[in-house]
């Protein structure tokens, strides 16, 4: 597949990141689906949008089921990394309640 330009890459949506993610862990787009309460279609649409946007296969079929490409294997660890600490930082705002709070605010 041809590379695609930086301009691809800048619109990566997140949930392509938690597609690509859900289909390292699972090895499977139906079990990804499941994960992600999506359909097997909706997973393999972001699937393709993803081969597009890193211009990679990233995974391919195998006797036990997906098999990640080299690329893929590299990108896991990074997105995987990145997504958690983007779940961390919504988890950090929705845990702050004012009313239990000892911190003061000055004005």
């Amino acid at each position: 597949m041809k590379k695609q330009p930086a301009a691809e890459l800048a619109r990566l949506d997140l949930n392509l990141v938690r597609v690509f993610v859900a289909i390292y862990e699972t090895r499977s787009v139906t079990l990804a689906g499941d994960r992600l309460d999506l359909t097997q279609p909706t997973v393999s649409h972001a699937l393709a949008r993803l081969r597009t946007s890193y211009g990679d296969r990233l995974f391919s079929r195998g006797s036990s089921g997906l098999v990640p490409t080299a690329l893929c294997d590299q990108l896991y660890p990074t997105l995987k990394d990145s997504l958690l600490r983007i779940e961390a930082t919504l988890e950090e705002t929705r845990a702050f309640d004012a009313s239990h709070s000892t911190r003061r605010f000055l004005s």
